[in-house]
């Protein structure tokens, strides 16, 4: 059964968009031009936060954007925080959240999802750009490109797999984050490439397999850090 919405960064390759159609009833290709810096630019997850139970959205993300969860009877709250060129500026929505904790760099959270996370443990990482680096497979367990947050997860207990950076494209910078090739649409985690094309794809696979979760990929390419895959049910 196909999701109503899927958002996703305008740059990925063509054939990940035509892939998406067959998961999702509309790909919306984001896109934010003079907010903040080039490689983020296009990044759903630079603007918008999203857990099992709640959306928020920045109030200077695309107008587009906003009429396309109203067209579609999605709900969400616009933060209070404004995305910009700062780093700071860049991390308010970048954060995550399970049924009992909430992940993020302490004083870079929109005071919304704060808000809406009160009473959840706190999870302080040393990485504000939490959910570039960091995709829960349960409430348990998690993969990350991040060495320090692996480190920090380890030692509250939960299951990590710790995913070299290398080879993760993205527009600019060297190598991008995991967490940013994929999304989690059911029990399937589609990723922006193919994880099989690094070294530790295999294993990742297994991992996330062994969480009862289906490792899709929807290309044959390197993975690719478009700010995550969203998906709106």
């Amino acid at each position: 059964m196909k999701c109503r919405l899927a958002v996703v960064d305008a740059r990925c390759d063509e054939g990940i968009v035509d892939r998406l159609a067959e998961f999702s009833e509309e790909v919306f290709l984001f896109r934010s031009e003079g907010v903040t810096y080039e490689s983020v630019s296009c990044h759903p997850d630079i603007f918008i936060y999203q857990s099992s139970h709640d959306v928020v959205v920045a109030p200077n993300a695309p107008l587009s954007l906003k009429d396309q969860l109203t067209a579609l009877r999605i709900p969400y709250l616009e933060g209070k925080s404004f995305v910009g060129e700062r780093l700071q500026d860049s991390c308010y929505y970048n954060c995550l959240a399970t049924e009992e904790a909430f992940f993020h760099r302490e004083g870079f959270t929109d005071e919304v999802i704060l808000s809406l996370n009160r009473g959840k443990r706190m999870v302080a990482l040393p990485q504000s750009y939490t959910r570039c680096s960091l995709f829960p497979l349960s409430d348990e367990a998690f993969i990350t490109s991040d060495g320090g947050v692996a480190k920090v997860l380890v030692r509250e207990g939960y299951d990590v797999f710790l995913f070299a950076p290398q080879e993760i494209r993205i527009p600019v910078h060297a190598y991008g984050f995991l967490g940013g090739t994929c999304g989690k649409l059911g029990n399937q985690l589609l990723f922006m490439g193919n994880p099989l094309r690094h070294k530790d794809g295999a294993e990742l696979c297994r991992f996330v397999e062994a969480h009862g979760v289906a490792v899709v990929a929807l290309s044959d390419g390197y993975l690719y850090d478009g700010g995550g895959l969203f998906f709106f049910e």
